[in-house]
């Protein structure tokens, strides 16, 4: 593994790269949509850093084959940590791996997780005090950042202005406007840009080999790997049902039983009508047509606030897709 696994991130990579020849900064934000490489480039960065290939190196990569690079890819390097809701859900649980019922309580637990707390950042910013195990780079990933709880974020502070020495924290944030500016102004951003439909396509293909139109999945991803998982759920739900009068109704009875499954799901659904929507409102060809559309875009959006505040996801679903269906809307053109 290396940089050239960053896909479509030109700008982004050849700027780690000269951070890798050069001088780092103390901390990058990694700024972008959700399910474009950011933790990818992040980790990538690591693994440049403590590259054991002097070969490598010298090119500001990594040969992605090291004990170093290895370790790192598999989450076990010492000096190299991704705090994230996994991590917090672990760090929460207080149980070890080897506990009755683990994996089933982590999963619950990892549910729970919303915003990245200060106990959270006290225990990560602690291990950036410590001596290198490994004698090289400490590198401190912070996912969703943007989601730092205020006294989580001033806990950050101090920690990534005067950072030990090899001591680099990356912070990666899809939400950069909803950053403490105090954080922003102590980053280095870089921007991270949507993947092309191609790039999508092919991705799925690899992580979701089982996805009956990777193609069409992708044209719903507004360039974003997550979002075209998510995309691709929703799509088979739909296609799924029968086709006809009752199709709203068949969508929203083949909704996961369980609550929170439920919940996202319709969330999905509804992102894909609300796309298809838009591109047709973009299309339309008469003032009258473009404002039935921006009705229904409206309303849609509408369902998505709904759902969020536990309205039933599959009368939510039901409701929007008749709207679709009378405003002659059409998912799968």
């Amino acid at each position: 593994m290396s940089f050239q696994e960053v896909l479509d991130q030109p700008a982004a990579v050849a700027y780690l790269q000269k951070c890798v020849l050069g001088r780092a900064p103390q901390a990058l934000l990694f700024c972008g949509p959700s399910g474009v490489g950011k933790k990818k480039a992040a980790l990538e960065l690591a693994k440049a850093l403590n590259c054991l290939d002097p070969q490598a190196r010298q090119t500001g990569d990594s040969c992605g084959l090291c004990a170093h690079c290895r370790a790192i890819e598999q989450g076990t390097y010492p000096d190299v940590l991704v705090a994230d809701f996994l991590y917090q859900a672990r760090l929460e649980l207080k149980k070890e791996p080897s506990d009755k019922n683990y994996e089933e309580e982590l999963e619950k637990e990892l549910a729970k997780q919303q915003r990245i707390k200060v106990d959270t950042i006290r225990d990560i910013t602690a291990k950036s005090q410590q001596k290198s195990a490994a004698g090289g780079w400490k590198v401190f990933i912070v996912d969703e950042a943007q989601s730092m709880q205020a006294e989580a974020a001033n806990a950050l502070l101090k920690f990534i202005e005067e950072p030990p020495q090899k001591t680099l924290w990356v912070l990666l944030t899809d939400k950069k406007a909803a950053m403490l500016k105090t954080i922003l102004s102590r980053c280095q951003p870089l921007q991270f840009a949507p993947l092309p439909p191609a790039t999508l396509e092919t991705l799925l293909r690899q992580v979701a080999p089982q996805t009956p139109d990777p193609a069409l999945a992708a044209r719903y991803a507004q360039g974003s790997l997550t979002r075209a998982l998510r995309a691709a759920d929703a799509l088979e739900i739909l296609q799924a049902a029968p086709q006809g009068p009752a199709w709203p109704a068949a969508v929203a009875a083949a909704l996961p039983r369980v609550t929170t499954a439920a919940r996202q799901s319709a969330q999905a659904v509804l992102d894909v009508a609300i796309l298809a929507a838009y591109r047709q409102w973009m299309q339309s060809p008469g003032a009258s047509r473009g404002e039935v559309l921006r009705r229904i875009l409206k309303k849609l959006e509408d369902y998505k606030t709904a759902v969020q505040r536990n309205v039933s996801p599959a009368l939510t679903v039901e409701t929007a897709l008749m709207s679709l269906d009378n405003a002659g809307v059409r998912i799968f053109e």
